[in-house]
This record gives structure tokens, sequence and C-alpha cells, in this order.
């Protein structure tokens, strides 16, 4: 009849989307997994830069966070962090079948890894617990090379000839995977003061980045430090109290900012912002606070959401025992994944993963065994992100 629309043909209808990037760029973000995202890229230079453009990569990270494939656990009686991998879906369970994640091979005393985005730090001692090796590896990728870092400074001459010695390191890698950097965060003390190096690793020696002297006797480490918009953080404690250290890394100078809250139980995360959150454990909540420095350098603190463990744990059928019995004073924050959007915590020797902080949902990953005792740490491997996409060759 004149005038009636002609029926499209399955194949007109196919291309009609595949020929539209809004299209195909709507049904490519639900694949779920950075793998399979890296198998569209695979089709073609279209599919590739549809994938691997940076707006398209900031959604897809925003509605498919990295996944937690294990942790490490180190406790009492166990010779060393052991993997304890999770259950995961065929299309991650084959990640973990071609990983390296096994310990066993080192030499000498290894104590608790530290992961960063693939990358596992791992620092070990001799028989005699007086040598360090600092070892990184890639369990994700077995085939990439095993790298010992040199031996990190233990001393340092200032300039009126008096021996600082360091009694806290901390090592922290920068940068991509194309583009992998190594800082040294080295406390040391002379006299009333606190001497603090910032070392990177150049051609494999470790060379002087800046250096500050704080006029307070001792300054000592809490947790692993962050890199975030050229400035290093660190929990550290000054005295009896603990402190959040803010090393700016173009200026060399310093902050020693007080926190928002008592307590120490306490985990620091990046923000998608560059920005930095700090959450904390009080009256058996998760409290998340965002750090804001103004025009003038004064930093703040602004409350980002409060989560009731309490009802999580009832919600999920976890027992909530604890919070009768011992309240804060049992519950420890593992790790803090990036923007806080999951935390892996301990509550009375259970491991808890909060899944989805907006959601508030949360599940056990693993609880003590009586060899076990307690844990000395404990350290998530997540899925890498962003994905290495292959290199198609022009023409």
């Amino acid at each position: 009849m004149q005038g009636q629309e002609t029926p499209q043909s399955p194949q007109a209808a196919i291309s009609a989307v595949l020929d539209d990037d809004d299209l195909l760029g709507e049904i490519i973000i639900r694949v779920t997994f950075p793998t399979s995202l890296v198998r569209v890229a695979l089709v073609c230079k279209r599919w590739l830069s549809l994938a691997s453009a940076p707006a398209f990569l900031r959604r897809f990270r925003k509605l498919h966070p990295p996944s937690l494939l294990g942790v490490y656990v180190f406790s009492m009686h166990n010779n060393g962090p052991r993997f304890v991998p999770m259950s995961q879906p065929p299309e991650l369970q084959a990640v973990l079948h071609s990983g390296s994640f096994n310990l066993d091979a080192l030499i000498g005393h290894v104590k608790a890894p530290e992961c960063w985005n693939g990358l596992l730090l791992l620092t070990s001692l001799d028989h005699d617990d007086e040598q360090r090796t600092r070892t990184v590896r890639w369990p994700l990728y077995p085939t990439r090379n095993t790298t010992i870092l040199p031996p990190v400074p233990t001393f340092f001459n200032l300039d009126d000839g008096f021996i600082c010695y360091y009694w806290d390191h901390d090592i922290l890698p920068n940068g991509g995977d194309n583009a992998l950097s190594f800082f040294c965060l080295a406390l040391g003390y002379k006299d009333q003061q606190t001497i603090v190096h910032l070392y990177v690793l150049q051609d494999d020696i470790w060379a002087i980045h800046s250096k500050v002297v704080i006029e307070i006797p001792m300054i000592e480490l809490i947790t692993s430090s962050l890199i975030a918009d050229m400035k290093i953080y660190n929990l550290v404690t000054v005295g009896k109290t603990a402190k959040l250290f803010v090393l700016d890394l173009v200026s060399s100078s310093f902050s020693l900012v007080n926190l928002p809250e008592d307590g120490w139980t306490v985990g620091l995360s990046l923000t998608q912002r560059t920005g930095v959150h700090l959450t904390h454990v009080k009256d058996c909540q998760l409290r998340i606070w965002l750090i804001v420095m103004d025009t003038n350098g004064v930093h703040s603190w602004f409350l980002v959401d409060t989560i009731f463990l309490r009802e999580i744990c009832a919600n999920h059928m976890i027992p909530t025992r604890i919070f009768e019995d011992v309240g804060d004073s049992d519950l420890t924050i593992h790790a803090v994944w990036d923007n806080s959007e999951f935390v892996l915590m301990e509550l009375d020797g259970v491991l808890l993963y909060l899944l989805d902080i907006k959601r508030k949902a949360a599940r056990k990953v693993y609880k003590l065994t009586p060899t076990d005792k307690y844990f000395f740490s404990v350290t998530p491997v997540l899925m890498v992100w962003p994905p290495k996409f292959p290199v198609i060759k022009l023409g």
C-alpha cells in the first residue's frame, strides 16, 4: 500500500544500531567487567576508540567499580601472607586462574604486603631479621618480571655533619603502568626535631627529592601514604595524638592537620577529583570525611556520609552482638577503596566487606580460624583499572 513503510531487514536494523556511536556506547557500557571491555576493543579501531575514550571510561568506572578478587590474610600463626580468593563469576574466575598469587617461593620472612592497582609490594626479612628486601610483583601478570628495589637509605648526613638515623620508612608508587615511579618517605630525628626526607627512585638509586624539618621531637607513621594532586598524605602520631600529615611535592612544605574526630580506627582513600577521604569508625558508625584546602592553605573537613553498621549487619544476617559487647574497640578498618566506595573491615574476627557504600550492602569475606588467633594485616587485591587496551597498528 502506498505510504506504508517497508519493514527493515534484520541486517539493516543491526547496522542502524552498530553504526550509531551513541547507541553502541550504551551497549558496550553494559558489559560489566574490564576484561570484556578489552575484548570489545579488539573488534575494530572504531570500537577501540569508543571503549578507551576518557569520558566513556569515567562512566564505566562509576557503574562498574573494580571487583575484589581476593585478600592476602596475615594472621598470628601463618608463616606469611596467604591469598584467599573470593567467589567470582566465570569472567573473573578466569582472571584468578591465570594469575600467580602464591608467595611461598619467597625467601625469608615476608611482612604484610601492600597492593596498588595490580602492583604488589613485598617486604621480606632474612632469617636474622636484619636485611630487608623489597620486591615488586604483578600477580595478575605472571609473565612480567619481578623487580627488586634497591635498599632504602637508613641514615642521612645533615649539613652540620650530624647523622640523621631513620626509624620509619614508607614506599609508595606513583603514576600509571606506562610511567611508574617510586617514592620513599623517610622519618628520622635530631635533638627535638623530626627530619622528613622524600626520596625518588631514579636509575636504581634513591635520590633526595625534598627535605622538611619539623619542630616536633618525634612523628610516627600510622598508615601507608597516598599521592593526590602533587601532595603526599599520611596518618601519623604526634605524641599520643593522630593527625594527618600533608607534604606538598611542589613547594616542599608540610601541614599537620587535626582529624575531624578522635579515634584510631581510620582509613584514607583517594577521591575521584584528586582529593582525599578519611573513613572513621565512631559509635558503631562509618563516617566518611572529605578534606578541602582553601586558597590560603587552610584545611577543613566536611562530612560526606554516615553508615550505620548495626543496621547493615542486621539487614544481611550478620550477628550484631559485637556492637553490644565491645562497641568500637573491636572494629578495625583494613582497607578503603578509592572514593570510599567499599570498605574492608574486621568485626570480632570476621572480615566484613561492605560491597557498596551507596547501596549499604555487605558480605562476609573470611573468618578467623582457631589457629589464626588474630589478624596482623589484610590486603585486598582488586581488578586493575583502567584496563590495558591493545595497540592496533594503523594502515
